[in-house]
């Protein structure tokens, strides 16, 4: 028994293996995956020096299944880092590369207001980076933006604009041309949640299929779902995914995932309801719950599927140990019969937040945060 025991840690040590990509001199964060056409998986992090925003990428390499070496991308010295808005990198189908990220600019008006700003890498050369939105008027709020690969080779973006009545804040969508940036927005909701991440996918067949935190006139800020099927020439009007009536006068910054797995779309988010807080995990109109991790300790949920029918969801926990409190990243994965398997994949010696999650044709890569003493790192392990 005590070797079959430790047969299986011995094991579950080689599944997780994971290495530090991040340079030790300097504080990292906001880890975020991506893929460009030719399948090969981009992963993306800032690093802090000083005052400054670095921003750093590197290739999953398929043929040697390693990384690349680190390449520096030019940022905004000043451009925001936190988690719900972080920079993130978009590639279209002849190898542009859209780079996304917010400059927060207070104002009397309000310490939250901000430009969202993209820049295109096209041939290894960057261009100089202008605002995604048409009116740059001081102290109005542009940010929280989602960039994703369309079925016509372009981009599309996502991002929470200005203000059209007394809440909330609208949700837009714009798109990429051939040889160009993003053109007009579109307005999709005039009424959502201010500080949220938004989660959307596209596939070949024209759908796109969006998720974010809404805000009704009762003020629930639950997850609301968004359809097109004609690659984004028009879209549906917004439906609640699931009703949890979260009520609550505040900014939530726990934004959504979503994927599409084998039985049809699936999406994971943070509730703070009374009704039954924490992380949600539900197939898209189906009032049964794949998973429910209840409290407030679990946050920062994420999904990502696979070719063979698996959906896996990484988390951050909030554990105590004496005095000390620290976060865990676990993992479910769940097979194509709906089973699931459970695993931590952070050492409890460090203070671990935000995961990513990407399969890269033969296992999960999660990268995250790791407070290790003073050092702030981006951990990936590579999980079979």
């Amino acid at each position: 028994m005590k070797f079959s025991l430790c047969i299986s840690m011995i094991l579950l040590t080689y599944l997780c293996a994971g290495q530090q990509i991040s340079s030790p001199n300097r504080q990292a964060m906001d880890p975020s995956f991506s893929t460009k056409s030719d399948g090969s998986i981009v992963l993306s992090w800032v690093e802090k020096q000083g005052d400054s925003t670095l921003f750093f990428r590197k290739v999953w390499e398929k043929s040697s299944q390693t990384w690349s070496v680190n390449e520096f991308i030019p940022i905004h010295p000043h451009a925001s880092t936190h988690a719900e808005g972080m920079p993130k990198l978009s590639y279209k189908a002849d190898g542009t590369c859209i780079l996304l990220f917010e400059v927060n600019k207070p104002s009397e008006k309000s310490r939250f207001s901000g430009d969202l700003f993209y820049a295109m890498e096209i041939q290894g050369n960057w261009s100089k980076a202008q605002t995604i939105h048409r009116d740059t008027t001081a102290g109005l709020s542009h940010s929280f933006g989602k960039t994703f690969p369309l079925a016509n080779g372009q981009v599309g973006a996502l991002w929470l604009d200005v203000k059209f009545g007394p809440k909330g804040r609208t949700l837009v969508f714009a798109e990429t041309s051939d040889g160009m940036g993003f053109g007009e927005m579109k307005v999709l909701d005039k009424q959502t949640c201010e500080c949220c991440r938004i989660d959307a996918l596209a596939d070949k067949d024209g759908d796109i299929d969006l998720i974010y935190r809404d805000l009704n006139d009762q003020g629930e800020r639950d997850m609301a779902y968004i359809h097109s099927s004609d690659f984004g020439k028009t879209f549906s009007q917004p439906v609640t995914w699931m009703a949890d009536h979260w009520q609550v006068n505040a900014c939530p910054h726990a934004g959504p995932s979503l994927v599409r797995g084998p039985h049809g779309l699936e999406a994971t988010w943070y509730t703070g309801a009374s009704s039954g807080s924490g992380i949600k995990w539900a197939y898209q109109n189906k009032k049964d719950l794949i998973l429910h991790l209840k409290g407030d300790k679990y946050r920062q949920a994420q999904l990502a599927s696979n070719s063979k029918g698996e959906v896996a969801l990484v988390y951050a926990q909030i554990k105590q140990e004496g005095e000390r409190y620290f976060k865990q990243i676990g993992m479910y994965i769940k097979d194509k019969q709906g089973k699931l398997r459970h695993q931590i994949l952070s050492n409890p010696t460090a203070d671990c937040s935000y995961p990513a999650i990407q399969w890269n044709g033969k296992s999960w890569l999660v990268a995250f945060e790791s407070w290790k003493g003073e050092e702030r790192l981006i951990e990936v392990k590579e999980v079979n």
